[in-house]
């Protein structure tokens, strides 16, 4: 499974009459892998077969699957059977020389149809720190990543696997480049990222890189087929090539929406340059990372987790007890209130549509400029279409997600049965200049 080589672009012969029923078998299970709510799947799989509907014309079709964005888009396109080679089963995997020669091959218009099937919102929180051990992976090889994962999870204790993951993949990134050794353009950032991860034991190809973005196939893990049990492991991989990429602009999105770990062949990363489009489900990073440029002086940062009873007096004890903390690192009230007000919301909203849980916790994580809250229900998660918009602001809950989304910079939502309902928000912090601990010279 895990040394495949296929992408999220299938070759379709529908001279096979057989074929076409593989096709919508393999787009259904790789929306059920990557689907926030698999109940979406089934309408989905019904407009797929419309848009497979076998053609007169008996075609030779491109099937790309592009879930950048929150719900996918299929594209279907005619392809020269001259350029492109059908596959001898009728349906297969695009391979990566197939997949660069595919834009060119085609034979009309392609023809898009929208999915209604929102995808798993990866919480991210950019990592802002710096190499903390000494590492040197392109020597070492695996055992440096094994010292990175152990160094995140010691400097990030409250974190999530994933935010562990990405921190370790920060490490390996900075520590591999020579003292001095710049990372100017596309290609000095596929290089990087090559030699590094060959290093660690995985393989990746180069599907694509010019200026604006690139697209890299990740063919083997260097995890081995045991990141099928660990998927948070992908987001090494991830943070790895943004922290490389986000040098050359000083910031860089990362969309990986195929990942070996939830049992997918392969792993796609497409990694833009500079600002995106906010719609773009991907992880941002920056560089340098926030609160270590030269000359700043250190920045407050501070991790927290309380668990709560899933009752209603619970709310404006943990709302209270973030404003006083924003409080007192000097963070103007204007943001102080919008974080109590999106805690208050959050909170309220997994109290309420919850279902099978006593109780909940919420992470809060304040580095730099911003602030991370994540509220976690460990039940069998709700449906969001419950939380509905009101228009009396001052209501103490019920509100919906679109408060939420007007008080933090990024929101993101996740309900499924195994995780619970997960709220996760970050939000940019204005500071009091005035306030006693801006003026001892931490910023």
């Amino acid at each position: 499974m895990w040394e495949g080589s296929e992408d999220v672009d299938w070759l379709l012969d529908t001279r096979r009459d057989d074929a076409t029923a593989s096709a919508v078998k393999s787009l259904e299970d790789h929306l059920l892998r990557h689907a926030s709510d698999e109940s979406f799947v089934g309408d989905a799989v019904e407009v797929i077969q419309t848009a497979l509907e076998p053609d007169a014309e008996r075609e030779l079709l491109w099937l790309h699957l592009d879930w950048s964005r929150l719900l996918p888009e299929l594209t279907v396109r005619a392809v020269s059977r001259e350029t492109v080679t059908a596959p001898a089963s009728g349906f297969g995997p695009a391979s990566v020389s197939d997949r660069i020669n595919l834009p060119d091959a085609g034979n009309g218009a392609p023809r898009t149809t929208n999915l209604t099937v929102p995808r798993e919102v990866v919480m991210n929180f950019d990592p802002d720190v710096a190499v903390l051990v000494d590492l040197d992976p392109l020597s070492t090889g695996p055992a440096a990543a094994t010292v990175a994962l152990a160094a995140a999870a010691e400097s990030h204790p409250v974190a999530t696997p994933d935010q562990v993951a990405a921190a370790a993949g920060a490490m390996l990134a900075d520590a591999s480049l020579e003292r001095g050794q710049e990372i100017g353009s596309s290609g000095d950032v596929v290089s990087a990222f090559g030699r590094l991860h060959d290093a660690l034991g995985g393989s990746v190809r180069t599907v694509h890189a010019d200026d604006e973005r690139i697209e890299l196939l990740v063919d083997r893990s260097p995890f081995g087929p045991a990141i099928a049990q660990l998927p948070s492991l992908a987001r090494l991989t991830e943070a790895m090539a943004g922290r490389l990429a986000a040098r050359v602009t000083g910031e860089a999105t990362v969309v990986q929406d195929e990942s070996i770990g939830r049992g997918d062949p392969a792993d796609r990363l497409e990694i833009h340059f500079g600002a995106v489009d906010e719609e773009l489900c991907g992880s941002t990073y920056r560089w340098p990372p926030v609160g270590t440029q030269e000359g700043t002086d250190a920045s407050p940062r501070l991790e927290m987790t309380v668990a709560l009873p899933r009752q209603s007096h619970s709310v404006p004890v943990i709302r209270r007890l973030a404003a006083q903390i924003l409080r007192a690192f000097g963070v103007s009230a204007d943001s102080i209130h919008d974080v109590e007000l999106a805690i208050s919301e959050a909170c309220a909203n997994v109290i309420q549509h919850a279902v099978d849980s006593d109780g909940y916790e919420v992470s809060f994580e304040l580095a730099s400029d911003r602030c991370a809250i994540t509220v976690i229900d460990r039940g069998e998660g709700f449906d969001a279409s419950g939380v509905r918009d009101q228009d009396d602001v001052d209501a103490e809950s019920g509100r919906g997600l679109s408060l939420m989304r007007a008080l933090v910079d990024n929101l993101n939502f996740v309900s499924e049965p195994k995780i619970g309902a997960v709220v996760h928000m970050v939000k940019q912090l204005d500071y009091d200049n005035s306030h006693p601990f801006r003026r001892s010279g931490v910023s």
